[in-house]
């Protein structure tokens, strides 16, 4: 199984989907720059801590800043032997550029 990349036009209409849980990985304090719509805000540094309690049955999209933290997400996640996994290809970057919704934090 390998991490799959999602753009951010591949992402959106994927939002509304109730089988996602899509997981901002980014540090506190650069959450000032707002957040996904639904997102949970999982630190990186937190992860390993508190992946067993994420939902098994959810499809997982990580996304980060730039998009080289989420990849390490993911490909963490699939380590555990979750098998549905994706990033944000770019990061919240890219979807920031593409005039996508960010919610407040």
């Amino acid at each position: 199984m390998s991490l799959k990349h999602l753009t951010p036009d591949e992402l959106h209409p994927l939002l509304n989907d109730p089988s996602l849980l899509l997981v901002d990985i980014r540090n506190d304090h650069e959450l000032v720059s707002g957040i996904l719509p639904g997102a949970l805000h999982v630190p990186l540094g937190n992860l390993t801590a508190v992946f067993d309690q994420l939902p098994q049955d959810k499809k997982i999209v990580f996304y980060c800043r730039s998009g080289v933290r989420s990849v390490a997400a993911g490909e963490f996640a699939l380590a555990q032997g979750r098998t549905d996994v994706s990033h944000l290809a770019g990061g919240i970057l890219a979807w920031a550029n593409a005039g996508l919704p960010i919610s407040a934090a």
